[in-house]
């Protein structure tokens, strides 16, 4: 008989509904990586688009499509499908909208293989039409709030201490948010790499419109010294803010960040003072916002 083959280190997992048109971008995105010991699992929320056909147009043995029969809503069911499939020492997370710069597996495989880390996260560029793009960077112990899910890898033996994501109606937060809280709760380390990997795009309007994804992925191809680019001018636009007459909304962003700092010292997630909003209340504006209901 011939031989399982080797675990892949990294598990990659894609949460996907109906957002093909920047699937691809997505999956271009792992495949360049110059870590390579990679298998990638995407699961369709039930799709009903092409999803399908875009995974099997790259004919990489490493790309697995999964469709769940019911659609859920949000990406914890999809998630915790790919996390029992998983077969990888780390779990890393990709949304179907989101690009990695080439080196994003290196660097955080390489942190977490140091031993210092239960999860290592990188920087993000948040990349919106109507204004200019700005890093996002939590930074611990107390982060005011947790990162986002595509700049995440951690160790598959977390699942087995803290269990799998929570869905909606089960939080009162974003279940990404609460799953990394409370994981932070855990006392699991979070550790930064200080390194540019992660480009978020935001559409500004409805579900099925897309960002700057091929104008950005064709920079990220064509252009070795991009990274470096996209730094110089996140920091001359912070220099620049920090440099500018104080404005209110800016002060009551950073008293309420402090604020929220201070409940995390104590384990108490911020989220839970919003006590007037019911279990799953953000997932559900989020959904009208873009038109899903």
């Amino acid at each position: 008989m011939r031989p399982e083959p080797l675990p892949p280190l990294v598990s990659v997992l894609i949460a996907t509904y109906n957002k093909a048109v920047t699937l691809r971008f997505a999956l271009e995105s792992v495949r360049w990586q110059t870590f390579q010991d990679f298998e990638v699992w995407v699961i369709g929320d039930c799709c009903t688009d092409n999803s399908a056909q875009v995974v099997g147009s790259f004919n990489d043995p490493r790309l697995h499509w999964y469709n769940l029969p019911k659609n859920s809503g949000y990406q914890s069911v999809p998630h915790n499908e790919g996390l029992k499939r998983a077969r990888g020492k780390y779990i890393a997370y990709l949304n179907h909208d989101d690009i990695w710069l080439p080196d994003h597996l290196q660097l955080l495989v390489t942190m977490l293989e140091n031993g210092e880390a239960d999860f290592a996260y990188s920087l993000m560029e948040w990349v919106l039409p109507w204004a200019p793009a700005y890093a996002d960077i939590p930074i611990y112990p107390h982060a005011a709030r947790p990162p986002e899910a595509s700049v995440i890898m951690h160790r598959r033996s977390i699942v087995d201490e803290i269990g799998f994501w929570k869905l909606p109606h089960e939080t009162d937060s974003i279940p990404r948010a609460e799953y990394f809280r409370r994981a932070q709760f855990k006392d699991k380390r979070f550790v930064l790499v200080p390194a540019l990997t992660v480009l978020k795009f935001a559409s500004g309007g409805a579900y099925d419109q897309i960002g700057q994804h091929e104008e950005y992925a064709a920079r990220v191809g064509s252009d070795p010294k991009f990274t470096e680019k996209e730094l110089a001018a996140l920091l001359v636009r912070t220099t620049a803010e920090l440099e500018s007459p104080i404005r209110l909304n800016r002060l009551a962003d950073q008293l309420a960040n402090a604020f929220r700092r201070q409940l995390v010292r104590y384990k108490i997630d911020p989220a839970r003072l919003s006590f007037w909003k019911r279990p799953g209340a953000y997932i559900k504006q989020w959904r009208r916002e873009r038109r899903l209901n």
